[in-house]
């Protein structure tokens, strides 16, 4: 095998990091020579290739991540929860069954069922602009007071109030004010009734049960 010439600066180079992985990895009763330096350097070495990759990945993770925090009762901690479960977009959030969506670290069944319903708002509010705007070519992207976004397209506060009900608003003909113990009562598949003590419940059953 050919040697390998090295100049002084790379040899004084070397006998340092020697001297820094004999510190840390062998210790009083060691030692670690040039050679071995080398060969560490070597073995973790990463390609430009893989770097890019990794930093393609963390962009990709972090737009996903972001991305779901638009959903209704999801904060960075519970998007991230559900991004590395495999639930990227809004669209696998709202496709996937409550379920499966309660085995993400942190997430219980009602939330489950909180955040599937939310994702669901999300969703309608999206289809039904599309079919408002379906026709309109002459869109620059920029947004307008009439739309409810701003200019990047974030929603306003009015638009996820709007999301939040629309669950509720679709089948107002399932729930109403009650004169039981509880405030409202919402219709079962089954043909009988429960009551629930908020709005929020409702919507757990209506997307549960009528979705």
């Amino acid at each position: 095998m050919p040697d390998l010439s090295v100049s002084d600066a790379q040899l004084e180079r070397l006998e340092e990091i020697a001297v820094e992985l004999e510190a840390v990895y062998v210790g009083d009763y060691g030692s670690v020579r040039p050679a071995d330096a080398l060969e560490y350097l070597l073995d973790t070495y990463t390609s430009p290739d893989a770097d890019a990759n990794d930093e393609a990945n963390a962009d990709t993770s972090d737009a996903a991540i972001e991305s779901l925090t638009a959903i209704d009762g999801v904060g960075e901690v519970t998007a991230t929860a559900l991004v590395s479960a495999g639930f990227e977009s809004v669209a696998a959030v709202r496709d996937a069954d409550p379920e499966a969506l309660a085995e993400v670290d942190g997430i219980g069944p009602e939330q489950a069922i909180d955040i599937a319903a939310a994702a669901a708002t999300i969703g309608e509010a999206e289809a039904e602009a599309e079919a408002a705007n379906g026709s309109d070519s002459g869109d620059d992207g920029e947004g307008d007071a009439g739309d409810g976004r701003d200019g990047a397209g974030a929603e306003s506060p009015e638009d996820t109030l709007q999301q939040a009900m629309s669950l509720l608003d679709a089948h107002d003909d399932r729930w109403r004010e009650s004169d039981g113990e509880e405030p409202y009562e919402v219709d079962l598949p089954n043909g009988s009734t429960t009551g629930v003590r908020t709005k929020d419940d409702i919507k757990r059953l209506i997307f549960k049960h009528w979705r």
